[in-house]
């Protein structure tokens, strides 16, 4: 079974890679858990730099330990054109990950926990 998930998630991230690569004009969204955690300001610099390496653009969101702001979060940034979004999640339940409404609605987005 967890190599069947593992299986699963890269096959997400390819299509969310895929998605973004093909967009017009590339945005990433990050939703950060908890941004005040140290390790996230590291990995969002390096981020940022591959991005704008790439000439794409970084737009992010703090759910600051709570995942109801965090799905919120995640429909501002499709809101705010993200065409791939990177979603570290608060609550790993997968009652808990963005709903399958949410990821219709976006039909030009990928939506990809970890």
């Amino acid at each position: 079974m967890k190599s069947v998930l593992t299986l699963m998630a890269g096959a997400a991230i390819i299509v969310s890679l895929h998605t973004a690569a093909m967009a017009k004009d590339p945005v990433v969204g990050v939703s950060w858990s908890n941004f005040q955690e140290e390790r996230w300001k590291t990995d969002e610099a390096a981020i940022k730099a591959a991005l704008e390496a790439s000439g794409d653009k970084y737009i992010s969101a703090d759910a600051q330990a709570s995942a109801a702001k965090q799905l919120t979060d995640i429909g501002s940034l499709i809101a705010q054109g993200a065409n791939a979004i990177i979603v570290l999640a608060q609550d790993s339940k997968p009652s808990a990950r963005p709903s399958k409404r949410l990821q219709l609605k976006a039909s030009r987005s990928s939506v990809t926990t970890a």
